[in-house]
Order: structure tokens, then sequence, then C-alpha cells
């Protein structure tokens, strides 16, 4: 299995996945990200570690400590096809061209033709983060685990 995570607005931990899972995308109708824009389609980020999840939840804070978020461990099925970026055109330029990364995104989104797509972490682009295409059909069967409920930010970081 491939293991991603991510840390989300979670009121009741104990839903079964199904519940949560139905949720995980909602945030991404709400505002643009690097790798979307708002209205097209649903997208959920994830990242390959926790440290990096925690990152990327800690830059788009603006400086606030969440409330009812969680730490979810993803488990994506083995069988489940994955791509990477890079084989989607992924520009030498992308941290500097959204519009870009945008279009990528929002391009495999609408091919639905694999459950996620690596791609690099603008906090820090040796690492990978996974967008996860809730309208692929293998996204049911993502299992979810709560490691941490709340998720508490190390004070430090704020």
């Amino acid at each position: 299995m491939t293991t991603v995570w991510r840390i989300g607005f979670c009121e009741n931990p104990a839903l079964p996945s199904s519940a949560i899972l139905a949720t995980l995308g909602f945030g991404s109708t709400l505002g643009h990200g690097r790798w979307h824009a708002i209205g097209a389609h649903q997208v959920v980020y994830a990242a390959s570690t926790r440290a990096l999840c925690q990152l990327e939840k800690r830059v788009h804070c603006n400086g606030a400590n969440p409330k009812n978020q969680a730490l979810m461990q993803l488990e994506l099925p083995d069988d489940c096809l994955l791509m990477a970026a890079s084989n989607w055109g992924l520009p030498t330029d992308w941290q500097s061209n959204e519009a870009a990364t945008q279009a990528l995104g929002l391009s495999w989104l609408a091919s639905t033709s694999s459950l996620g797509l690596w791609v690099p972490s603008f906090v820090e682009p040796s690492e990978l983060n996974l967008l996860i295409n809730p309208a692929h059909p293998d996204y049911r069967r993502i299992l979810i685990k709560i490691e941490r409920h709340p998720f508490r930010f190390d004070p430090r970081l704020f």
C-alpha cells in the first residue's frame, strides 16, 4: 500500500472512512491552489511524510493554529495507478508559473486517468505531495486512519 498523510478538518473521527473521504475535497472548492483552480474539480492534497504534511498545512494557516484538525493516514490500494507530474509535462519553471501548474493539475483531474498524481512540494521541492482525485473510481477504496485528533501543532511553529 502507498501511505500518504493529510492534516484536515475532522469534527468526528469516529465516522467511517467513507464519510470522512466524502468531505476531504471540500476545501479545494473554496479557493485556488498550486495545482487546481476553484470550481472545476475537487482535489485532495496529501504529503509523502508526516513532517511535510505539517509544513504544508502550516504555510496555509496564515498564522492561526487551526481547530478540529486531525492527522490522517491515507492508505491507497496497491493496485491503484499513481502518476508523476513529470509525465504530464511539468514545466521547469513550475515554481514561478502557477498558471502552468494549475493547468497541469486540471488536465490530470479531468482525465481521471489515475487515482493520484505525485507533484513536487513548493515548500520543499525535493519532497513530494500526492494529489488525489475524488472523481476516480478507486477513491472509495482509500482507507483512512485517524492518527491524532485533535491534531495540535507544536506552538513554536506559530
